[in-house]
């Protein structure tokens, strides 16, 4: 299913933006992270996004998927 998945975004991104190999997309995407920090007097948690590449960015854009650097509290 990873097989499949990894190639169908291949041809979305090669029809939308520029070709790629199918070993890059993972390699990119496993980059995008975010990292949670407690508030200890408070409590709340917040989402750190890392910053994400040029492609990474680009792969996100085919897909129609939103993509934040800025940080953001978790309900």
């Amino acid at each position: 299913m990873a097989l499949v998945c990894i190639r169908h975004l291949s041809y979305r991104v090669k029809l939308q933006y520029q070709p790629l190999l199918p070993e890059i997309i993972p390699n990119e995407l496993v980059h995008v992270q975010q990292s949670i920090l407690i508030h200890k007097t408070v409590g709340r948690r917040y989402g750190i996004p890392s910053k994400p590449t040029l492609l990474a960015k680009k792969i996100y854009q085919v897909m129609g998927e939103k993509l934040s650097s800025v940080p953001f509290l978790i309900a």
